[in-house]
């Protein structure tokens, strides 16, 4: 099972015409403003509305980054219709790109193209959505609204395609390097290359037994796992950790939950 959470910010919610809860802070601290977490068991992703301005005032752009890799996937002006159009349209790009990375990098070849889309429409996924904006993730939604917008003006089109959207990405936005904290509380920056860590999520989690080569501590025929090796500060050495599940909330929605809303309605 997979858990995929989708950390919405006010206008993302007001976009869509969602009064989504807060994701709670455990310590009463940030309230609003938690930070998200990817690792082996869930992916997290912050979403974004953007209204434009001038000539764009009546369009809107969506925009999502992955907390880990910083992996940007861009909406120009998608008019949503509800939370499940959205998730659908999601994870299709998602899928996309992920076989086109997988196959680009060499990791993967044509002949496996299929069985990676398989693999990603047969994992069971637990979707969820809470009211919450991660600011070290929302600064890299705004350098990719920066890309966009820079779009419209240099081609002066309102709306970009989706050839060109995810051209935009790979090859603008994904693939130059970016620095983050490796995981909250960090002292020090990482720097890396959001298409790096994103197929590496990709690879792990729906290329099983694809691989051609073997790796140390990992099943053969998979690819490795990036998640578990973490630090331990108090006793100042590298050690493997059992990786854990994001903990969701009572009071986050899940998509399932919001279907059954608008089935009141």
């Amino acid at each position: 099972m997979l858990q995929v959470i989708f950390s919405a910010t006010n206008a993302f919610c007001k976009y869509m015409k969602e009064d989504l809860a807060r994701l709670p802070s455990p310590d009463g601290k940030r309230i609003g403003t938690q930070s998200i977490t990817t690792d082996a068991n869930t992916i997290s992703w912050q979403v974004h509305a953007i209204k434009g301005v001038g000539r764009r005032r009546n369009y809107t752009d969506v925009i999502a980054v992955e907390a880990r890799s910083r992996y940007a996937i861009l909406f120009s002006h998608p008019q949503f219709n509800n939370l499940e159009d959205f998730v659908e349209r999601f994870s299709s790009r998602w899928a996309y790109e992920g076989v086109d990375m997988a196959v680009e990098s060499g990791a993967a070849v044509e002949e496996q193209v299929q069985t990676m889309f398989d693999q990603f429409l047969a994992m069971e996924k637990e979707i969820f959505f809470c009211r919450n904006t991660d600011l070290s993730v929302n600064g890299h939604v705004s350098d990719a609204d920066w890309w966009l917008s820079g779009s419209y003006e240099n081609y002066g089109h309102n709306i970009l395609t989706e050839p060109e959207e995810i051209w935009l990405g790979m090859e603008r936005i994904n693939c130059v390097h970016k620095k983050a904290k490796p995981f909250p509380g960090a002292r020090h920056q990482e720097s890396f290359i959001p298409m790096s860590r994103m197929v590496d999520d990709w690879l792990f989690r729906f290329a099983r037994g694809l691989s051609q080569w073997d790796y140390p501590q990992t099943p053969d025929g998979d690819f490795p796992n990036p998640f578990p090796i973490s630090t331990d500060a108090d006793e100042k050495m590298v050690i493997v950790k059992k990786p854990e599940s994001y903990p969701v909330p009572d009071n986050v929605i899940s998509l399932d939950e919001a279907r059954k809303r608008k089935s009141r309605v």
